[in-house]
């Protein structure tokens, strides 16, 4: 189980984010760069103290001008991921615990004249900055019924998110987020989010029945199973649909004992029709391999996809 993360959100506590100017981004990534291998290393008060400074690191350099163009490519062992649109950027880690669990932190640093399409455009908010910063706050532990839960930044499903995808309909972005969970040293998780954002600018976890099953729906999708086993949750661009595997439990008699849940080398997908993902059941995903994904490194603690 992961720990309560009492971290504050910070464009709600501050209210819209005053960026500094002149500070010195690369001197602030190479503290980044130094601190954060600490996080993944050593005992629990070590990771969490090395996580500690991180996150003022992280949060100093992402409050300062110019951090939303800044690369951060020396940062390779967090997930950093740009909106299809470049509407925001997602600073993503998890913290590997000395039992086999995962704390999941984040920061998501919207550019509020891009969202919504509005390219280009002042910001039209009031008392708004044009870039607001939001710091996750994982509280997977204490959300019931996750796959049916509204959520926010202050309340969020931790996650280590590897892919960000952009749908739109009737004028509203949906973009939906790929990420892996590290659970426990039995089972390991996957997560299909949906992100929007409300018309504050404020991000939103889980859009209503986004998600269509049949004749049942949720608000995000979760799988579990057997862990170290490396489960197929991918986006294929060329198909427009998201790729998963059936699981099954290996043995008979374990249905809901999610240890020994494996591939079953069948597939289903998603297909985004009409604001929702609509689920679509047996299909063949045999495609000519991505010369791309052999360039895929994933960040310290996650498998590859």
């Amino acid at each position: 189980m992961k720990n309560f993360i009492l971290c504050s959100l910070f464009a709600l506590i501050c209210g819209n984010a005053t960026f500094s100017i002149g500070a010195n981004l690369p001197a602030l990534q190479d503290s980044l760069k130094k601190t954060g291998p600490g996080i993944f290393k050593g005992k629990d008060a070590d990771k969490f103290a090395a996580n500690g400074k991180f996150i003022e690191f992280l949060k100093q350099a992402l409050e300062s001008e110019g951090a939303f163009d800044f690369p951060f490519d020396s940062l390779k062992f967090i997930a950093r991921l740009n909106a299809p649109d470049n509407a925001f950027r997602i600073f993503n880690w998890n913290l590997p615990k000395d039992d086999g669990t995962h704390a999941y932190y984040g920061f998501i640093l919207v550019d509020q004249d891009q969202l919504g399409g509005k390219k280009k455009k002042k910001t039209k908010l009031k008392n708004a900055t044009r870039f607001v910063l939001y710091e996750l706050n994982d509280q997977s532990d204490f959300i019931r019924n996750p796959e049916l839960t509204q959520l926010n930044c202050d309340k969020w499903f931790g996650a280590l998110y590897y892919k960000v995808i952009l749908n739109t309909y009737k004028g509203k972005n949906y973009y939906t987020l790929l990420g892996w969970d590290g659970n426990t040293p039995l089972t390991w998780k996957k997560v299909i989010d949906v992100l929007t954002f409300a018309k504050d600018g404020q991000p939103i976890f889980g859009e209503e029945s986004v998600f269509q099953i049949n004749k049942l729906t949720k608000r995000r999708v979760i799988f579990e199973f057997k862990a170290e086993m490396v489960m197929t949750l991918k986006y294929e661009d060329k198909n427009k649909r998201i790729v998963f595997d059936v699981l099954a439990p290996e043995v008979s008699g374990a249905e809901g004992m999610y240890q020994f849940y494996v591939q079953t080398f069948a597939y289903d997908t998603y297909v985004f029709r009409k604001g929702k993902w609509v689920f679509v059941p047996d299909q063949d995903i045999r495609n000519p391999k991505d010369k791309k994904d052999e360039k895929y490194t994933a960040p310290d603690g996650m498998p590859r996809q």
